[in-house]
């Protein structure tokens, strides 16, 4: 296990990258490295994909991912993800980018870049607002599917790569049908070799997860294309990328072009958002570490400005770069910066080395890392410990699949409410047993108790959650049939009050029909163990006056005393 990490103070508590300073190491800085020379391996053709896909030059899509790293390393919270250009984030762009734009391609560079930084605005806005505890609505089974869905969006995305393929559909369950129905269409030398760096990776991964296997592929993917030709075999390459450096820019726009793209640019953030909690909240769990929410506001926002002020588009976080990062055993944003120092270099002086790397050779990379995500045991975890959660995953994992994965995960959260609902309208009760000579109490649940009574006359009954308008009906409910079993020898029901944390008006009114309804059958309700809030509420409402302050016990065994 991890040491527990120091809180952020001062400065470091806006900037948490400045610790990386302090943090410094000649030993932590080799190993980073080497990390991060994969990370860059896979990031220079994928960004490049990400940018044509976004509908900008394919160069683009380095300069968003240069932007994005740095600034995510200086101002994120999670030490191992990356962040830069996406597919989901690149498609929502075109979308909203497209129809503004028409044909005139600096125009719509300039709305794509001008869109980064309205996410940056809204982003910033909600750090002002404090919105990171929407968070707190996504549980463990929306987590669960969530990363099993979006895991199995990035193969998808791969899967035309694999099979020298370029597939027209951009939903996963499309992506397999199509593929399927032109299999006839597959290359076969694209096919081996990609099989071929599959394995490679799943036989270094299991020899010694320490060795660099992607870097090993890229490089040796390289080497056999020169030589062998691959290219003019029918392999897909990555191609010439063009050299040099990006300079900052403030995008010529309207404020009409502001308005029009504004709602693009909430809807990104909120699923940029999503996507990047989920994920950074899976890899902190898994190496102990501690994800500030609110924080993540500023660094999404921060990522966004600088690719809009570098001619760029949105970003995100990068599932398949982030997942490479930490199989290869990154330990803190470094690899980030020294992945953007990596582009940089690459961007000046080595563009052509990359143009021979067979883009399958990526495509399996990327699949190799996602399998690590896929998490089988959880959903056997969350089925054990409550079905309805686990069904609850798997609705999240094909609502992601079907629907998007903004939309997917809206659908899991409302679904996560319904079921916090249906659990507080339908709490666990018991009725008192007996008090044990220490003083303590011994309660069965209402159905394996054999009588009701508590002892001649008498009921416990305890509620266990608290008593407001979604189950102040089934309180009612659930004492009138105690009531109709014990017959017309009940004396009084007392009522232990301790799980009952909160209280509303709706149960205050529950409360006083049923002890109208005891008061007419001859019989008292008293109340047992009231904490001060709920004291308080029951003092608000009239209930002390009406039950009689001396009916409030500070306990079941005084109150029990007293009945005796």
């Amino acid at each position: 296990m991890q040491p527990p990490q120091p809180t952020s103070t001062g400065v470091t508590r806006f900037i948490p990258g400045l610790t990386l300073i302090s943090g410094f190491s000649p030993a932590l800085l080799r190993t980073e490295f080497v990390v991060a020379i994969t990370v860059f391996a896979v990031l220079v053709p994928s960004a490049m994909a990400f940018g044509d896909l976004a509908g900008v030059t394919p160069v683009a899509g380095l300069y968003v991912a240069l932007g994005a790293m740095v600034m995510y390393a200086l101002f994120g919270t999670s030490k191992q993800v990356i962040m830069g250009p996406e597919a989901t984030a690149a498609i929502m762009t075109a979308t909203a980018v497209a129809p503004l734009a028409g044909s005139d391609a600096a125009r719509y560079a300039a709305l794509a870049a001008l869109l980064a930084l309205l996410v940056g605005g809204v982003a910033l806005l909600a750090r002002v607002a404090r919105l990171g505890f929407i968070t707190d609505l996504l549980s463990k089974p929306v987590l669960v599917g969530y990363i099993f869905g979006a895991t199995l969006i990035v193969i998808g995305s791969q899967l035309g790569k694999m099979f020298g393929i370029k597939l027209e559909s951009d939903k996963f369950f499309q992506q397999v049908v199509e593929l399927i129905s032109r299999l006839d269409e597959a290359h076969l030398l694209t096919v081996t070799i990609g099989v071929v760096c599959m394995a490679t990776l799943l036989i270094v991964r299991r020899v010694n997860r320490k060795l660099p296997g992607p870097l090993i592929v890229v490089v040796f993917a390289i080497l056999a294309s020169y030589v062998l030709g691959w290219e003019a075999m029918g392999v897909a390459v990555v191609g010439p990328v063009p050299a040099g450096l990006p300079t900052l820019t403030i995008p010529a726009v309207t404020i009409s072009d502001i308005f029009a793209l504004l709602p693009a640019a909430l809807a990104l953030m909120i699923l940029i958002y999503a996507d990047e909690i989920l994920t950074s909240r899976v890899f902190a769990t898994r190496h102990a570490q501690k994800i500030d929410a609110n924080q993540e506001f500023v660094a999404i926002g921060m990522a966004n400005f600088a690719a809009g002020l570098l001619t760029g588009f949105p970003c995100a976080l990068s599932a398949s770069r982030t997942t490479v990062n930490d199989q290869m055993g990154g330990k803190s944003q470094w690899v980030g910066l020294i992945a953007a120092a990596l582009t940089i270099i690459f961007l000046l002086f080595l563009t052509p080395l990359l143009a021979p790397l067979p883009t399958v050779a990526l495509g399996a990379i990327i699949i190799v890392a996602s399998l690590g995500l896929i998490d089988i045991a959880a959903f056997r975890f969350l089925r054990q410990v409550r079905p309805a959660e686990f069904w609850l995953a798997v609705v999240t994992a094909f609502g992601v699949l079907t629907v998007g994965v903004l939309a997917g995960i809206l659908v899991a959260v409302v679904l996560s409410l319904i079921l916090v609902l249906y659990r507080i309208s339908r709490p666990h009760d018991a009725l008192l047993d007996d008090v044990d000579a220490t003083g303590g109490t011994v309660y069965r649940g209402v159905t394996d108790k054999a009588t009701v009574m508590t002892e001649p006359g008498l009921i416990v009954y305890r509620f266990d959650a608290p008593l407001v308008f979604a189950n102040a009906a089934y309180f009612t409910e659930r004492l009138e049939a105690l009531i109709a079993n014990a017959g017309g020898g009940l004396r009084c029901i007392i009522v232990d009050a301790e799980p009952i944390s909160d209280f509303d008006s709706t149960a205050a009114e529950a409360l006083e029909t049923l002890d109208a309804d005891l008061e007419r059958a001859g019989a008292d309700l008293w109340i047992a163990r009231a904490n001060e809030p709920l004291r308080q509420l029951l003092t608000a409402t009239g209930l002390t006056t009406r039950l009689g302050e001396e009916h409030i016990y500070p306990s079941v065994r005084a109150a029990v005393v007293a009945y005796q």
